[in-house]
């Protein structure tokens, strides 16, 4: 074994000396050592070329050379100093790194006298040492010996092998491992002419596979770029078709493309996925908005990397590079590279690899050709959405030109169906507005016509966007709080993103256009784009003047009406002085009407006591429903309320019937359903003593708001209207407010109070009007059985507060007494409480019936088929509703029904009994 020193003790120096004129001596020398065993002479352009160089040799080195040659041996050159066979091997260009490789393993096995000896080249871009002989590589590290070799640049010998660095120009280039040879035994002179032929050699082949390299990407790019000028009119083929081809180009195991659209990305998949996000969001994000490319070699290691992506996935992401997609100086793209791909040797051995420079340069030179694609792409996209976007407005606008301009519903539904087919909304709602009471009013949402639904302006978005003038973009409506997402949880619906927008025309806005949920064309969600809403725009001008045209019909016909009835009035008059004579219009109740409710005899009941029956009437009267009326009639008057706030006889009756006229023949919700909870509100008031907290002008909206918190109902709860997407719930839905039935209630109740003949609140003055009105309508949206829990804690929180105003207490007092009236059930008698509980269980039944033919979700309640227990309901609705509710109230402050709590508990025994009884 021999040492560094021994084995070549000017090596390192000899490597050293790599320039141009040692490497032509070197080859001159072996040239002519062939000429010498064929005994061929010099050409006499050689001869020349011989004399022209030692004319250019300094005198002084000349003859101390010549000196020199006098006292020295010249070593005998045989067979194996000849290189000219292997000049004509090894430096034919173009020749394959393999065989070139090859025939310098075997020169320098010769020399070395190594039975096996091996060239690794170093390989820059993926940070290697390769043999192309053996398809074997090597880490760039000290952990190996060629690593540490080539690293430090100084040759070693570990257990037999040498392993000796190799430079060009002063750079190490290659290290070669040679297996027990005795290079000592060898000539030192050729070792090192063969050393420094051996690297020139590698280095031109080197060379010469990286412009063959550089040719085939730049084929291959040619031919891609020519691929992507066919996809280019379709964006998603285009985009699939970048990703593959920067994958192979940059020898990736996983790409994507992120497609730069206003502040959003769309992000597209190899599997097929598009998925727009914030422009702002992660690597992709980092790089759209800076520009910069982002070469990470460890993702877990780098805080914009979201490893959550990769635990759903169970894919594990190591390396990346993103780089940007531009086109003349703007981002139209970020490119996100997943994984380099190992080096595989034939062994199976795998070696892994980062992403280099050279990847960077070649998809920044395929991204020219990308960028371009995709701006074409988009030329040709926008070209064929701005026909679209026209070919729809201009039917929208053929539709409303031919609609009668009177037909405000007709107008409402051709601005819906337009604004929904130009922006590809799922869903979509029109409010007007109604500048004399501030409010947003619709009857149409999705071609579906319904009650009028009405809501102040500036609450929920819609309402908002009427306040300001200025439109809503909303990516994610559950991260806006103006948002109830409760609707969506009842109705089954996921609502992403909103784009609401008012329809403004000369400075005034008119109405609100309110989009959910944009579609792609695979239907899936998207967001709305800066595009979109300007689309909008343009088209809300058209529908604008249409809107504007029907109000201004309706103005010039309601003005030319009241013109004609004031003309009417004066010529009535004759000339005559003194009051303008009156005309009446028909009554909608008439006097035979009252009477029949007059004549009811209930001498024989007492209708205001705690175990009043209403069950007794409907069985035993010939006329039950008069006799219904007739009870909440007599005990109202009873209360002298009427009298006390100037409400004539016939207008308490008026109301009473007209009530009874929008109740509906279902089987809880119904007129006596009404009737029952007026007369336990007064049982509440005047046998509870909960009068003393309330004024007379409250006890008498008590009463009255008895009589209409459930206008209208159909037997179905505020679930099943949110869910089977009824106008009530889609119009409610958009407004924001869930408590569908409470708010048509109110309108309804509102409806029966305009008419002059019906107005019990006829004699209050504006202020107490106005109390009425809103303590109405509080009291009757307190009812919503979705905010129980919240308006119980309200009232026990507010009673608890000692700065809480009187007024504040009385007006949740109402509130809390008409919630307790409307669950009273389980405060009466246990035989009349059967009665009301089986009538509420048939009503939830036939809802639960509709809900399968609409083929929505039905609750086990509200299933027939389940055929719940009605004592195992009851004991619940006890336990969970009304028994803490009762308790609660009752201990808080209205300490004077202390029979609802006592009747609570004894019936919930009486259900229990019957429960074990089965």
């Amino acid at each position: 074994m021999f040492t560094q020193q021994r084995l070549l003790p000017n090596t390192q120096e000899l490597l050293k000396e790599t320039n141009h004129l040692c490497e032509a001596f070197a080859i001159s020398e072996s040239i002519l050592a062939r000429y010498q065993r064929n005994n061929k002479q010099l050409s006499d352009s050689e001869k020349k070329a011989f004399a022209s160089l030692l004319l250019r040799v300094p005198h002084d080195f000349l003859t101390e050379t010549v000196a020199s040659l006098g006292t020295s041996k010249t070593s005998s050159i045989g067979p194996t100093t000849d290189l000219g066979s292997l000049i004509d091997n090894v430096f034919g260009f173009g020749k394959p790194l393999k065989d070139v490789f090859q025939l310098l393993n075997q020169e320098l096995g010769n020399c070395l006298n190594s039975p096996r000896c091996r060239v690794y080249y170093l390989d820059p871009t993926d940070n290697l040492l390769k043999d192309p002989v053996y398809a074997t590589a090597s880490t760039l590290d000290e952990t190996t010996p060629l690593g540490k070799a080539v690293l430090t640049g100084i040759q070693r010998e570990i257990a037999g092998t040498l392993y000796l660095p190799l430079s060009f120009e002063g750079k190490v280039i290659a290290c070669v491992e040679s297996a027990w040879g005795s290079p000592e035994k060898g000539d030192k002179r050729r070792i090192k002419e063969t050393l420094q032929f051996v690297a020139c050699a590698m280095h031109n082949a080197i060379e010469s596979e990286r412009l063959r390299w550089n040719k085939e990407k730049a084929e291959a790019m040619l031919e891609m770029a020519t691929q992507l000028a066919r996809d280019n009119l379709d964006e998603a083929v285009l985009a699939n078709s970048i990703m593959n081809t920067a994958k192979v180009l940059t020898e990736s195991d996983r790409c994507s493309i992120f497609l730069v659209k206003d502040d959003t990305l769309e992000a597209h998949f190899e599997d097929g996925n598009i998925v727009a996000i914030p422009i702002a969001t992660g690597i992709a994000g980092y790089v759209a908005q800076t520009g910069q490319t982002v070469k990470i070699s460890d993702a877990y290691s780098d805080d914009r990397f979201n490893r959550e992506v990769d635990k759903a996935t169970g894919y594990r992401t190591k390396t990346i590079l993103c780089m940007p997609v531009t086109y003349e100086g703007s981002i139209v793209a970020v490119a996100q590279l997943i994984n380099k791909l190992d080096m595989v040797t034939e062994s199976g051995l795998r070696l892994p690899r980062t992403f280099g420079k050279r990847d960077e340069e070649l998809f920044q030179t395929f991204s020219m050709f990308a960028g371009a694609s995709l701006r074409n792409c988009r030329i040709n996209e926008k070209l064929i959405n701005e026909k679209r976007k026209s070919d729809a407005i201009l039917d929208v606008v053929t539709l409303l030109s031919n609609t009668d301009i009177r037909d405000v519903d007709g107008i409402v539904r051709h601005v819906l169906h337009g604004a929904k087919r130009l922006l590809y909304a799922d869903r979509s709602a029109l409010f007007l507005v109604d500048k004399e009471r501030n409010e947003l009013y619709s009857r149409i949402a999705d071609s579906v016509a319904g009650k009028e639904i009405r809501f102040p302006c500036g609450q929920g978005i819609a309402g908002v966007v009427a306040s300001t003038g200025i439109g809503e973009n909303i990516l994610d409506a559950y991260q806006d709080p103006r948002f109830n997402r409760e609707v969506d949880k009842q109705l089954g619906y996921r609502t992403q993103t909103l784009l609401c927008e008012p329809i403004v025309l000369n400075g005034e806005i008119l109405a609100v256009v309110q989009l959910v949920n944009k579609l792609n064309e695979a239907g899936e969600v998207t967001v709305f784009t800066e595009s979109d809403r300007e689309t909008f725009r343009v088209f809300s001008l058209f529908a604008g003047i249409s809107i504007n045209n029907s109000h201004l019909l309706e103005f010039a016909v309601k003005a030319g009406r009241e013109m004609m009835e004031l003309n009417e009035n004066r010529a009535l008059a004759g000339g005559r002085t003194g009051s303008l004579r009156n005309i009446k219009r028909p009554l909608a109740i008439t006097e035979t009407e009252r009477q029949a409710v007059r004549d009811i005899n209930l001498a024989h009941l007492d209708i205001t006591s705690i175990d009043f029956d209403l069950f007794y009437l409907r069985e035993n009267m010939d006329l039950p429903l008069d006799a219904a009326a007739a009870v909440a009639y007599r005990l109202i008057v009873g209360t002298g309320l009427p009298q006390k706030f100037r409400c004539r006889d016939d207008t308490l009756l008026n109301f009473i019937l007209q009530c009874r006229k929008k109740y509906r023949n279902v089987p809880y919700h119904n007129f006596y359903h009404v009737v029952d909870v007026c007369q336990t509100i007064y049982t509440f008031l005047y046998k509870g003593a909960v009068c003393e907290k309330l004024t007379e002008l409250d006890c008498f909206v008590l009463l009255v708001t008895a009589l209409v918190h459930d206008l209208d109902h159909m037997g179905l709860n505020n679930s099943f209207y949110l869910k089977t997407d009824s106008p009530l719930g889609i119009l409610s839905s958009a407004s924001g407010n869930a408590s569908v039935l409470e708010v048509h209630h109110c309108n309804l109740a509102v409806e029966i109070l305009s008419d002059p003949d019906s107005d019990v609140f006829e004699g209050l003055d504006a202020t107490d009007r106005t109390l009425a009105y809103r303590s109405m309508i509080d009291c009757v949206l307190a009812t919503d059985m979705a905010k129980h829990g919240k308006s119980l804690e309200t009232f026990l929180s507010v009673l608890g507060n000692p700065e809480t105003s009187e007024q504040r207490i009385a007006e949740l007092t109402m509130q809390i007494v008409l919630k307790a009236g409307d669950v009273s059930n389980v405060t009466k008698p246990f035989d009349i409480s059967r009665l009301w509980a089986m009538a509420v269980t048939e009503e939830f039944y036939r809802q639960g019936d509709m809900e399968k033919e609409k083929g929505v979700e039905v609750l086990p309640m509200f299933d027939r088929s389940k055929n719940t227990e009605l004592a195992k309901g009851q004991i619940g609705f006890i336990d969970f509703v009304a028994g803490p509710f009762f308790k609660k109230i009752v201990s808080a402050s209205l300490t004077g029904m202390q029979w609802t709590v006592e009747r609570v508990e004894s019936n919930r025994l009486e259900w229990q009994r019957t429960l074990d009884a089965k």
